[in-house]
């Protein structure tokens, strides 16, 4: 395969040899200034792989949802889509509601966001069950499970694959249109 690897939602995590995109807000470099509640830039069928970071969660659910469904055409077939966030059910339980971890996230955070600037805050809380329902309502049906570990692995542009209360999705297209 052939085609571009988007760090969708980059932030502060500019990764080289991805395709570094944020909202103009985004203090930090990217490559490409998208608006992810708007029309996507690049053609059809010509991305392989989307990293999509704690990203999600910082949209409205009904933005979040139309994002996954003007972005599955993007990718080729075959084309992978990883999405990793935060499980606030999982931090919950391991921190508790005033504890943090040896990071310095704490459940507020991971509930709310950072507000390090503008559109750095959630917009929902983001759990594993919350994400499957949002897949739910798209048209994505390759959908697993997967350990940070293998997302590592696989060379996904991961910012730290330590905290446990992260979640991964691997999502494949395998729609033919």
């Amino acid at each position: 395969m052939t085609g571009m690897q988007v760090n969708l939602g980059c932030g502060d995590r500019y990764v080289n040899r991805w395709w570094n995109v944020d909202v103009a807000t985004c203090p930090w470099p990217k490559d490409e200034v998208v608006d992810l509640t708007g029309e996507l830039p690049w053609p059809d069928g010509s991305l392989t792989h989307v990293y999509a970071g704690h990203v999600l969660e910082h949209i409205e659910w009904a933005d979040a949802v139309q994002l996954l469904n003007r972005l599955q055409p993007k990718l080729m077939y075959g084309g992978e889509l990883m999405i990793v966030g935060p499980d606030c059910d999982v931090a919950e339980r391991l921190l508790g509601p005033t504890g943090s971890d040896e990071f310095g996230a704490t459940l507020d955070s991971l509930v709310n966001g950072g507000h390090r600037w503008p559109g750095d805050e959630h917009r929902w809380r983001c759990t594993l069950d919350k994400m499957l329902q949002l897949l739910a309502h798209t048209r994505w049906t390759k959908i697993r499970q997967v350990d940070m570990q293998h997302v590592v692995e696989e060379g996904w542009p991961v910012a730290d694959p330590r905290p446990r209360w992260q979640l991964a999705l691997s999502v494949v297209n395998i729609d033919a249109e």
